[in-house]
């Protein structure tokens, strides 16, 4: 009799144990997601820049009333350009009053920001969760300088400049695919196509440092900044 009470009180304990995990599984929670980026330019866009700006991104998502549609914000920086150059800079002055000048290095960094709010459908919950986004929002598109100097080991950053800044509006679609890798931990891939208003970005082929002074001179480009994107990442559910 007390071998099938111990039965029963395992089962029973069984079967409770089972749906706490099954609900804790299937609940909707809010997740944060990053991963790596790649920006493929499409259209004109793609004739002003070369190659395939790589870079982070990342998004964080909540359900509205426990039900499959969620809100929330992303955010992503991709590289456009960038580039070192060997400068000289003026490190002081001899007893002649000569200047002296130091071997220092130029940096150049052309930079894709974007802000977005996302409205998510994500219908299904479990180890394999896909879902579609909508998206509307800002991009940020900045040229950028620092002079870098190397002393005995330490080095000193000069000279920052930001040279050109831009901003455009950027809205698309989105689907993804989650895969549970363990507990609340999920591995998270993404594709979107969005369309980006005109802005005018620093056409990276054109810059020239000039060797007097080692300012920037360079050409702009202007045009709509269409793209799709690629994310491979992590996503964690809270």
């Amino acid at each position: 009799m007390k071998q099938i009470y111990l039965i029963l009180f395992f089962a029973l304990l069984s079967v409770s144990a089972f749906s706490q995990r099954r609900a804790w599984r299937d609940r909707r929670d809010p997740a944060l997601a990053v991963g790596l980026q790649a920006a493929e330019p499409k259209g004109e866009f793609a004739s002003n820049i070369d190659g395939i700006p790589f870079g982070v991104a990342g998004n964080f998502t909540a359900p509205v009333h426990n039900s499959p549609f969620e809100l929330g914000v992303a955010f992503a920086w991709n590289s456009m350009a960038s580039q070192n150059e060997d400068v000289a800079v003026i490190a002081g002055q001899d007893s002649q009053g000569n200047d002296i000048f130091e071997e220092a290095e130029m940096r150049i960094r052309s930079n894709n920001y974007r802000y977005h709010a996302v409205a998510r459908l994500r219908p299904f919950v479990g180890s394999v969760q896909v879902y579609g986004d909508l998206i509307a929002g800002v991009e940020r598109f900045t040229t950028s300088t620092d002079v870098q100097i190397n002393n005995s080991g330490y080095t000193e950053v000069t000279d920052a400049n930001t040279v050109e800044r831009d901003f455009g509006w950027s809205l698309g679609w989105a689907l993804g695919a989650r895969i549970r890798l363990s507990g609340a931990l999920f591995l998270d891939a993404r594709f979107e196509k969005l369309e980006g208003g005109v802005a005018t970005y620093v056409n990276p082929d054109s810059i020239v440092i000039d060797e007097f002074d080692n300012s920037l001179n360079y050409s702009t480009n202007e045009s709509r900044t269409d793209k799709f994107t690629y994310q491979l990442g992590i996503a964690v559910q809270f």
